[in-house]
């Protein structure tokens, strides 16, 4: 059965994150002409090339960055299964994981972990799932830290530390600057737009409208951070959007801030296992 050599295919991994054939074969151990007849038989395999040669530098092509992509992702798992399996022999954790609790990517303000990215030895991962996988992969050491915006029913195993907030704005174009004087009621002069699917921040929304009595004409749906910047600064219609994305839009100067539902703001809570005192920790000790 022809099956992919993944000695071969660890060769391509190096070359691609060290970027050339020299520095591959210097941390391999191997001779550069090794290294490059394992490349060829890879790419005899796969029936394309991998890599291409621009003034003596290594690119990767399009079916490189992919076959990278796997990569990547086959590496990590098979030193995580090095480490579940071979539990009694403690080896350098070179990540730090964080897992979020659904929409909480829309919120997080990554000011807070932006340090880790700047630690050298250190890959940071961040992946989104359901609140009881996270607290379960927490507690097997595959999560350092988990963000959610709600701590109730927690289990006993876990330290929670208040953060910072979950904020949302009404932004629009400063042509409606006038409307401002009279928020939230001036939001049913103004035509909005809105998001598609059932999302979080959707309800809560028209939880909002609802009791504050606003039915404003809907101009749209989408959920494309890049097409509510643009209806804002064309001025169609105004958007509600989490710090995040407000931060973003009002960079540019035409856009202005008309409100701030407080009704919506919630705590972002950062959640490790007890007693950690680790990277995670002194992450937030001075945001404490």
């Amino acid at each position: 059965m022809n099956r992919l050599n993944f000695s071969h295919f660890y060769y391509f991994y190096i070359v691609a994150m060290e970027g050339s054939i020299k520095n591959a074969a210097l941390k391999l151990f191997v001779s550069q002409p090794t290294i490059s007849d394992q490349l060829k038989l890879l790419e005899e395999y796969f029936d394309c090339k991998l890599f291409e040669r621009e003034h003596r530098q290594l690119n990767l092509t399009k079916e490189g960055e992919l076959a990278l992509e796997y990569a990547e992702t086959i590496f990590a798992k098979s030193t995580e299964l090095t480490r579940r399996l071979r539990h009694s022999i403690k080896l350098p954790k070179t990540s730090f994981d964080i897992g979020m609790t659904p929409f909480m990517s829309q919120y997080f303000l990554y000011d807070l972990i932006t340090p880790l990215f700047e630690q050298e030895s250190l890959t940071v991962n961040i992946q989104q799932d359901n609140r009881l996988l996270l607290l379960a992969q927490l507690e097997e050491g595959n999560v350092d830290m988990i963000f959610t915006d709600n701590k109730d029913t927690l289990p006993g195993s876990v330290d929670t530390y208040r953060v910072g907030l979950n904020r949302t704005f009404v932004v629009a174009h400063k042509k409606y600057k006038k409307h401002k004087s009279n928020f939230p009621d001036c939001l049913n002069e103004i035509p909005f737009f809105n998001y598609t699917g059932e999302t979080k921040l959707k309800y809560e929304i028209e939880l909002f409208f609802s009791q504050n009595n606003l039915t404003p004409k809907i101009a749209g749906h989408a959920e494309d951070i890049d097409l509510f910047q643009l209806i804002t600064e064309k001025g169609v219609a105004f958007t509600i959007v989490p710090e995040v994305a407000k931060n973003r839009l009002c960079l540019n100067k035409d856009i202005i801030v008309l409100g701030e539902l407080e009704e919506l703001q919630t705590s972002v809570w950062a959640v490790l296992k007890k007693n950690d005192r680790g990277l995670g920790f002194k992450l937030l000790k001075d945001k404490l």
